[in-house]
Order: C-alpha cells, then sequence, then structure tokens
C-alpha cells in the first residue's frame, strides 16, 4: 500500500522531483548508452515505478536487476518492462537494498546501478554513508551509479511539492498507522492524526510527521505508549544538498564524480559516479 500511496505522489503536479528527473534523463539518455560498452547490467536500488528506468535501456542492457523490500510491487512493474524489453534478462530480487547485496557472479559487462528520486536524501543518521559505502561494494570495482540529488531551493517549492492538493502525501505517511495497527496489533484511528510537513533551513531538509490529536494510549508487546495530544511523530525526512555537498559526500565514500546534469529550473541533478 506504501508503494501505491508513493507512487501517486511522484505523479503530482507539485510534486517537482519526477518531472525534473525525467527532463534530464531524457536529456542524458544518449550520452549514458555510449559511455558503457554493449553488455551491460544495469541495479535499481529501490527500484519502484519503472517510468525512468525504461528511459535509459536500450539493447546493450542484457541484465536488469531491481532491488526493492516490496516484492509484489517490482514483480508487477518488471512484467510491464518485459512487454516494452522481451529479451531483457529481468532478476527482480526482494532485500535491503541500503546494505550490502551479493549479486550472482554470473551477471554479464559492466554494472551500472540507479538509485532516483532524491532517495539518497531519505536517511538519518549519515545513513546516507553507509549506503553510498554498500553500493560500493555491491556493484564492484569498475561499476557506475547514476544517482538523482534534489537540491536546496526556496522552501514555498517544498511546501508545495510536500503538501499536494489530493493529500498523497498525507496518505503515505499516516500509511504508518495502518501498518502499525497490522504488525503490531494496535488500535489506532487514521483520523485521530495529522500530517505536517515543513521544511527545516537549518538541517536544509524537508521533515514530515503524524501529529495526534488526542491523548492516545497503545501497548506494544505489552509495553504501554502514550501520545499527548499535540505531540509529532517524525515519518520521514528529505535531506538537501548542493552540488558541492552532494560532490564532497560521493568522494567521502570512495566515488569518483564523473560528471553531473541539471534540469532546467535547477531544481534537480543527477550524479554519474564511478568506483
Amino acid at each position: 500500500l506504501g508503494s501505491i500511496y508513493f507512487d501517486k505522489i511522484t505523479k503530482t503536479k507539485e510534486y517537482y522531483v519526477t518531472n525534473s528527473e525525467i527532463e534530464i534523463l531524457r536529456k542524458i539518455s544518449k550520452q549514458i548508452n555510449q559511455l558503457f560498452g554493449n553488455k551491460l547490467t544495469y541495479v535499481e536500488f529501490g527500484s519502484g515505478a519503472i517510468d525512468k528506468i525504461k528511459i535509459l535501456l536500450s539493447s546493450k542492457v542484457k541484465f536488469y536487476i531491481p532491488l526493492d523490500i516490496s516484492l509484489d510491487f517490482i514483480k508487477k512493474e518488471s512484467k510491464k518492462l518485459l512487454k516494452i524489453f522481451p529479451k531483457l534478462k529481468i532478476s527482480p530480487t526482494y532485500c535491503d537494498y541500503t546494505n550490502y547485496v551479493k549479486l550472482s557472479n554470473k551477471i554479464p559487462g559492466i554494472k551500472v546501478g540507479f538509485f532516483l528520486g532524491s532517495s539518497i536524501g531519505n536517511f538519518y543518521n549519515n545513513g546516507e554513508i553507509n549506503f553510498l559505502k554498500n553500493a560500493k561494494k555491491t556493484l564492484g570495482k569498475n561499476s557506475y551509479l547514476i544517482i538523482g540529488v534534489d537540491l536546496k531551493k526556496d522552501k514555498s517549492i517544498f511546501k508545495k511539492a510536500y503538501n499536494d492538493p489530493s493529500n498523497s502525501a498525507a496518505k503515505f505517511n499516516l500509511n504508518l498507522i495502518t501498518r502499525m495497527n497490522t504488525e503490531l496489533n494496535t488500535n489506532l484511528a487514521i483520523k485521530d492524526f495529522e500530517y505536517v510537513s515543513n521544511y527545516n533551513n537549518r538541517k536544509g531538509a524537508v521533515e514530515s510527521f503524524i501529529q495526534s490529536k488526542k491523548k492516545q494510549t497503545i501497548f506494544i508487546n505489552k509495553k504501554k505508549f502514550i501520545f499527548q495530544k499535540g505531540e509529532y511523530i517524525q515519518t520521514e525526512i528529505s535531506n538537501k544538498f548542493t552540488i558541492k555537498s552532494f560532490s564532497n559526500l560521493a568522494k567521502n565514500t570512495g566515488w569518483k564524480v564523473i560528471k553531473h546534469w541539471k534540469d532546467q529550473r535547477k531544481y534537480y541533478s543527477i550524479f554519474l559516479l564511478q568506483c
């Protein structure tokens, strides 16, 4: 359900990330295909919908490995992709792609990793450092990583993007309540919470929360937890970067920055890294 809600967010008019990224991918697709050899394996971290990866696929790509925690979703998307590229070998893989993932030794050619949708900004406690190091280990020597990076800009743009009129962002975050009820046997009502999202200028990040509308008590494994009225529960963080700050992050985790591109409005950037 979370994957479905997030897919809806990416299609809203206000969520510029998707359109900005697709604009860049279409602009650079020929360049990308010319950079590598004839036998390529694409590895996509947190793959999601096929709308973006299909832009960069060509006859040079022999193998595609989507990695995600939502196996049903990537299996469904893989079937769609096979209809467009029937000769492509696809191996949907259920895993925590933020950790090291051991890939088959039989995978052909150069490995090109993808981490799109500005997901690099969604880590807490330096998790982006661990991810980049683990991705380097997963892909191996002489591989590449194409990564989407959301750039710092006027906070009014963030406000519209993370508070869309269709409430897709709200539904995505409030889905936490549904998951708690299902997985932890709680008995919370979505109507007793509201979604709140703001840009934190000091941190350079959009922070999303669900806020309790009243005092509530729940039990998890016989342990008591109390949500006070007005209490915030953080559900998401989306860190924003400058070209310099992300370049430094990449270099400090063992990657070499080959090139970067921006969309026309300079809201967003895609980096090509090599290890």
